[in-house]
């Protein structure tokens, strides 16, 4: 999921690889990186239809490509 040596930066356009609770599967979200705090990074993603802002671990983050 995460791309080792990343640097995240606000305006960054990611995919958030949501863990769904209780258990192993994730699925992509759509984000785009906030702001960065020292252990994890605000970021505001498309959850289904709903505009959310989750503090989530730099683990869960991938780049999006340009297209």
């Amino acid at each position: 999921m995460s791309q080792i040596g990343v640097n995240f930066k606000p305006g960054d356009k990611v995919i958030w690889w949501k863990r769904i609770p209780g258990g192993d599967y994730v699925y992509p979200v759509a984000a785009v990186v906030i702001a960065l705090t020292a252990k994890r990074i605000k970021i505001q993603g498309d959850d289904d239809g709903e505009i959310v802002i989750r503090f989530v671990p730099p683990e869960s983050l991938q780049k999006r490509e340009s297209i």
